[in-house]
This record gives C-alpha cells, sequence and structure tokens, in this order.
C-alpha cells in the first residue's frame, strides 16, 4: 500500500495498541482522535522505545509514528471549512511558558493536495486542540496522505514530536 507505515531500520520503533500517549520527558499523555460525523476506523501506533545505546535511536526527536484513515464525500456546496481531524492534547493553554510549561505546534508536512487542508491551534477545555480543516472543494474519486506534526516545546526547545499519518480518500459521490 503507498504510503504504508515507513520506519527506518534500528530506530527502535514498536507497534503498539492505540492509548494515552506519554514520553520519558513529558509524562502528560497526547492522543488523537477524528471528528465525530466520521466513522473512525482501526488505528496504528507506532512508539519508539529505545535501547540506551541506540545513539540514532535517542537522537530522534519523532516519539511515535500513527496512521489513521477517514472518507470524504465530494463537497457539491462548499461554503465554508469543514473540521475533519481534531488533534487533542494534554498541554494547558493558559500555563505560563516561561514558568517550565508546555506549548505545541502543529503543522502539516505532506500530502496537501491543492492546499485544500489547513491546521488550526485553539483552546477547549483548557487544553490546546489542532483541528485539521478541509477549507477548498476536492472532486473525487482521489486519495491522499496528509502527514502531520505535532511537536512539544518548552523553554530550551521541543522536546518531540509526534506524526499523525491520516490516510484521506475522497468519494466521488456527495453523500
Amino acid at each position: 500500500m503507498k504510503g504504508a507505515l515507513q520506519l527506518k531500520p534500528g530506530l527502535g520503533f514498536q507497534l503498539q495498541p492505540i492509548g494515552p500517549l506519554r514520553s520519558a520527558r513529558d509524562p502528560r499523555p497526547m492522543t488523537h482522535s477524528v471528528a465525530p460525523r466520521l466513522e473512525r476506523s482501526d488505528i496504528i501506533r507506532c512508539i519508539k522505545s529505545c535501547q540506551p545505546t541506540n545513539v540514532a535511536c535517542v537522537l530522534d526527536p519523532t516519539l511515535s509514528v500513527s496512521h489513521t484513515i477517514i472518507s470524504l464525500p465530494t463537497f457539491r456546496e462548499f461554503t465554508k471549512p469543514e473540521e475533519i481531524v481534531f488533534l487533542r492534547t494534554t498541554v494547558p493553554a493558559y500555563g505560563s511558558y516561561h514558568l517550565g510549561s508546555y506549548d505545541v505546534k502543529f503543522e502539516i508536512l505532506e500530502g496537501n493536495v491543492e492546499n485544500a487542508f489547513d491546521i488550526i491551534k485553539r483552546v477547549e477545555n483548557g487544553l490546546y486542540v489542532g483541528v485539521v480543516r478541509q477549507v477548498k472543494p476536492l472532486i473525487g474519486p482521489m486519495a491522499t496522505v496528509l502527514k502531520l506534526s505535532m511537536r512539544n516545546l518548552t523553554t530550551q526547545g521541543d522536546s518531540g514530536q509526534n506524526i499523525i499519518n491520516v490516510h484521506i480518500f475522497v468519494s466521488e459521490f456527495w453523500f
């Protein structure tokens, strides 16, 4: 399958069942979910687990790699952005960043065909959430893999990133 999970040999990634993500530096869990209007399919998540002597693994900032799949209709009338994926964190939005609190940066790295998607950061229930939106209509059938990055930031710099690969299939039908 094109866009299938690709990991560098020896980097220490292991397949794990889906669940809260916890990093060694930040014990607060981070998860992601698909918008309620879409049916959720299986999610594959690989979580880094390094041997202390594996320098390449230890230095790689990627903490986890996830894959999920969603399908979208071809929108006949596209009047406003559609929220399609929510990247939920447990990072408090109102902490003092300069006193050691965390921040999160959300980014689309690859797969943004025709610049049809964007990602915005907002606060829900006092926590940061990344919201992936479809901002332009796409005519199906078509498929893309939207590669997203969720980076943890501290006053010392990046403390790691989580990669989420959203396999998007756009139907030729509007229903």
